[in-house]
């Protein structure tokens, strides 16, 4: 199955989490497809000169187009307290752009904010294909429904674009090693070399 001349929105709690989560589908997808990024805040502790950098770093490693990037400061650590504002804000973006695929924390995620998102994003897109990227140190449990090969390009285009973030190097799921670990786990599932996988929350054909 071909993902042609979509519009397809990754959705991140905090700017990283699609990296992490979806970076390879990203960087596959950007040549063929419109992608937007929508993030809702900075990890907590940063210093915002220096980690916008970063990012900015990293984007332009996975494909992603300037324009296409919308960036706000909600409150990392409460996301809850700007419910009303978020469900608004993926109303408008949904009303403005009208996505074919939405790519958002998967379900059984425990970390509140991405649960928090997860829930908004069902209730907003609920027209269109919704994907739960996988995060593994957030979950007990993950439905491991969707698979999307990578190329070892794409797979070097993640790590590389993890590496940009030099300040969060020293979190564990920033090693290279578990993101290579993880894309080949997924791939030996299906007989491929590299892999990401996500939870089939709504598929629309």
């Amino acid at each position: 199955m071909n993902i042609q001349n979509k519009r397809i929105l990754a959705i991140a709690p905090h700017i990283d989490d699609v990296e992490l989560g979806a970076g390879g589908t990203i960087h596959r997808l950007a040549t063929e497809n419109d992608i937007f990024y929508l993030g809702l805040s900075r990890p907590p502790k940063v210093n915002k000169q220096s980690f916008m950098a970063e990012f900015w770093l990293s984007a332009c490693v996975l494909g992603l187009q300037k324009k296409n990037v919308v960036l706000h400061e909600f409150d990392p650590r409460d996301l809850a307290s700007d419910r009303a504002r978020i469900l608004q804000l993926f109303y408008d973006f949904n009303q403005t752009y009208s996505p074919d695929v939405v790519l958002v924390p998967n379900s059984d995620d425990v970390h509140q904010s991405h649960q928090l998102v997860h829930q908004e994003a069902k209730r907003v897109f609920k027209h269109v294909t919704l994907l739960g990227y996988e995060l593994p140190w957030n979950n007990f449990s993950f439905s491991a429904d969707v698979f999307i090969e990578l190329s070892e390009q794409n797979l070097e285009a993640k790590q590389q674009a993890l590496s940009c973030f030099s300040s969060q190097q020293e979190r564990t799921f920033f090693n290279n090693n578990i993101v290579l670990d993880n894309a080949r786990f997924r791939g030996k599932q299906i007989d491929k070399a590299f892999c990401e996988c996500f939870e089939l929350v709504r598929l629309v054909v």
